[in-house]
């Protein structure tokens, strides 16, 4: 058992540490990828950047399991549809992760849909967007009332806002950058690849939509009387037939509390105890998820902000 834990935490581990460089390289990929003409704006391409990246993805796919034939397989059925999205596991993020460094590299490599056309092209754009889209609203969904439910999904929801999200902006915005003339040398003169801007503008207002999503149910849950969310929380608490997590804390505290014997425990612990207060207690922790709720709505502003800039340069170009 224990050495199957440490074989985890080293998989995680070393997932991890690729991450960097991954980030790095979709973002120098997409930086040309809208370019016919690679030597636009006095750049030239590097070979090495999608090989480099492609060599990532195989073992990012080998630490899930997967070759990476097979993993492409996996996320644009899942995407789709046609598989069913049990077969991520527990490693959700790292698939979603996958998908967005997956798209990154196909800008410039082509390798799914060669067959296909555009049409074929777009999936992996659309891979990344459907991904995103579902879980977050599945997250949001089994959160409905986030004050009185546990919060296992909420850790869940920040990793999908801040990691797959966010890298999939910055690869939208690299890609913008590079359809808009740089330094001193003003004028265009690569032929850009329209398609590309296509599948960006969706992409951005599909990330626009998600986001918004988030936001409102986040505003909801921070934005509700404080009186109904204590009432709701302490009746959560202190429901009786619950046989583990906090309300069974709370219930075995409260039951202590009232049976405390002052020799036992010291007149000083005694008055400390008696001193406690589930609906102080309550109030503590609606307090504290608020400021957590209100951190994750400015980060959620802060990147719509710049998916809204992003959908504004896009329409320039």
């Amino acid at each position: 058992m224990v050495k199957e834990r440490e074989a985890n935490v080293r998989r995680v581990i070393e997932r991890k540490s690729l991450l960097p460089r991954m980030i790095y390289l979709s973002m120098q990929n997409a930086s040309t990828s809208l370019k016919e003409n690679l030597e636009a704006n006095g750049t030239t391409s590097d070979s090495k950047v999608p090989s480099e990246l492609k060599s990532l993805l195989e073992r990012y796919a080998k630490m899930l399991g997967f070759t990476l034939n097979d993993a492409i397989e996996v996320v644009l059925g899942v995407s789709s549809g046609l598989k069913s999205f049990e077969v991520f596991g527990a490693d959700l993020i790292d698939w979603i992760n996958f998908s967005v460094f997956l798209n990154a590299w196909n800008l410039s490599s082509h390798e799914i849909g060669q067959a296909n056309g555009d049409a074929g092209l777009s999936r992996a754009w659309h891979c990344v967007d459907l991904l995103l889209e579902k879980y977050v609203s599945e997250k949001v969904s089994s959160m409905e009332t986030l004050i009185s439910s546990p919060w296992v999904d909420v850790p869940v929801l920040v990793q999908l806002v801040t990691e797959p999200l966010a890298w999939h902006a910055l690869v939208i915005q690299s890609c913008t950058r590079s359809s808009h003339p740089s330094g001193k040398k003003k004028k265009k003169t690569g032929v850009l690849d329209h398609s590309s801007l296509s599948h960006m503008r969706d992409s951005v207002q599909s990330l626009c939509n998600t986001l918004e999503k988030v936001m409102k149910w986040l505003r909801e849950q921070i934005n509700r009387p404080e009186d109904e969310s204590l009432d709701t929380l302490l009746s959560s608490l202190q429901n009786t037939g619950q046989n583990e997590g906090p309300g069974q804390v709370f219930h075995i505290l409260e039951t202590y509390i009232s049976s405390v014997d002052d020799t036992e425990v010291g007149d000083r612990i005694s008055r400390a105890l008696k001193s406690w207060s589930p609906p102080d207690v309550a109030r503590k922790l609606i307090t504290g998820k608020c400021t957590v709720l209100s951190e994750f709505l400015r980060i959620c502003g802060s990147k719509l902000k710049l998916l809204q800039t992003l959908k504004q340069q896009i329409a320039q170009v």
